[in-house]
């Protein structure tokens, strides 16, 4: 598959959640608590964002958007999020791709660190991060003790500290 991944513009926020909301719609359901995914609208985006700071990105197969993620800037780190991939699209690389991508971009930034989090039942997903050589810096549990999560971080190198 061919695709080319971009920041998205603020205008194209609305094609964010859309994409986001395909990738999710697999969890609807599934996880208790509900993922916080499938309760964000463009406006929320648009407020992480601006919050944060950062940006989010969409991934182009032709004219059609096939993945998306969001991204913040923190202290010390490039933290990630939400990061999605439409089921038709999955099991060619996408994710990784966006997630090299990202490294990249920390690297630019000067960010030696990239952190993001995984719901602790959602074993493929974690999975996915080890691979690609994400590791576990802490565990959370959510207050109704049915589910928990990882936040998991890679050193970046050509970052710095």
């Amino acid at each position: 598959m061919n695709y080319e991944i971009r920041t998205a513009s603020t205008d194209e926020l609305g094609l964010v959640h859309q994409t986001m909301m395909l990738a999710f719609e697999e969890y609807r359901g599934r996880l208790h608590p509900p993922s916080g995914a499938l309760s964000e609208d463009t406006e929320t985006i648009r407020s992480k964002i601006s919050e944060h700071g950062g940006g989010a990105l969409l991934v182009w197969s032709g004219e059609k958007p096939v993945g998306s993620a969001q991204y913040s800037f923190r202290d010390s780190f490039l933290y990630v999020g939400r990061l999605s991939v439409i089921p038709e699209a999955r099991g060619g690389g996408l994710g990784k791709a966006i997630m090299k991508h990202f490294e990249k971009l920390a690297a630019q930034l000067r960010y030696s660190e990239i952190r993001l989090g995984v719901r602790l039942s959602l074993q493929d997903n974690i999975r996915f991060y080890r691979k690609l050589g994400y590791e576990v810096v802490d565990e959370h549990e959510y207050p109704e003790r049915t589910d928990g999560w990882y936040i998991m971080s890679k050193q970046v190198e050509g970052g710095q500290a």
